[in-house]
């Protein structure tokens, strides 16, 4: 009777640890919950538990989220491991690419041989480069960002910092500290990426769009003065709120990505809104991703002579 509650007392230890886990448990923590090695055997035999990567299981069965087998693949790599590089760019939101293999910074040489995991041998985190992002141990949006710059090219960089600008944890300052500890692959890219978003109005824009992400920089990047982002505007008792704004020249310019522009709802929307600008003394200017993809130099130079008129 003893023996079935120590084993009934064990389960629910092992099922509450691996609820705040995404599913996972390591040998470690079930060593340290006071099962052992046979009792740990039995249990893989019985099916409460299956090997996932070294000396990890998922609990109860192996229908586990993407965020449980990134989890397990930390505990494999034992104590202080960090999710890093494109699995924390994917936990963090930064891109929504699902690499086949999760990538890790291990403390030492344990994580070099586990299938599955990708082995990053750089200088290991400090303590203001590391977070914890649903319960998993990843690298900060800096240093993730540092890390993917010595393993991907100008464009898919560009995107990255981007999307860190539009969900408005891109800090330049804590980048440039931390290339500041170390030299770093792909460091010199990075910061020339980087240099427009140094001569931004606010210290981090209020981005909601990839095209804003990506016409800000271009106008910066040839010496125009930065347009706030995102401001809101009232206008004959209505609030608008306009993607960019010199209020100096009293020009609004708005970017027109297709997802929520392209339908007559929208272009009906846009056509009232530019009117209600226009009477108030303001001129507006639309801009699409074909013209900033297609065309840059010359909308940049649309936007110079209209703010100069």
């Amino acid at each position: 009777m003893q023996s079935k509650r120590r084993t009934g007392s064990l389960d629910h230890a092992v099922a509450a640890l691996a609820g705040q886990q995404h599913g996972v448990v390591s040998r470690a923590q079930l060593r340290e919950l006071g099962l052992t090695d046979r009792e740990i055997a039995v249990r893989v035999r019985q099916g409460h538990l299956h090997s996932l990567f070294h000396a990890t299981f998922a609990v109860g069965h192996r229908a586990i989220t993407r965020q449980g087998r990134m989890h397990a693949a930390v505990l494999a790599c034992e104590n202080g491991a960090t999710l890093s590089h494109g699995s924390a760019a994917e936990l963090l939101g930064l891109w929504d690419k699902q690499l086949p293999v999760l990538e890790v910074i291990p403390p030492d040489w344990s994580g070099r041989k586990i299938d599955g995991i990708r082995w990053h041998r750089v200088r290991l985190p400090e303590a203001d480069e590391v977070e914890v992002r649903e319960g998993i141990r990843c690298t900060t949006v800096p240093r993730t960002i540092i890390d993917m710059a010595g393993n991907t090219g100008w464009a898919q960089l560009r995107r990255l910092v981007e999307r860190a600008a539009i969900m408005r944890q891109l800090d330049v300052e804590q980048i440039d500290l931390i290339l500041s500890r170390g030299r770093r692959r792909g460091a010199p890219r990075l910061r020339a990426i980087l240099e427009p978003w140094r001569s931004t109005t606010e210290v981090r824009p209020h981005l909601r769009s990839p095209l804003e992400a990506r016409l800000l920089p271009l106008l910066i990047e040839e010496g125009l003065p930065a347009p706030r982002t995102n401001v809101k505007l009232r206008i004959e008792g209505r609030q608008l709120e306009v993607d960019m704004l010199w209020d100096k020249q009293r020009l609004v310019v708005e970017t027109d990505g297709r997802e929520t522009h392209d339908t007559p709802v929208a272009f009906q929307r846009d056509r009232w809104r530019d009117q209600l600008l226009v009477a108030a003394g303001y001129r507006t200017a639309r801009v699409t991703w074909a013209q900033v993809r297609n065309e840059p130099n010359a909308i940049v130079n649309r936007i110079a002579r209209m703010l100069k008129s």
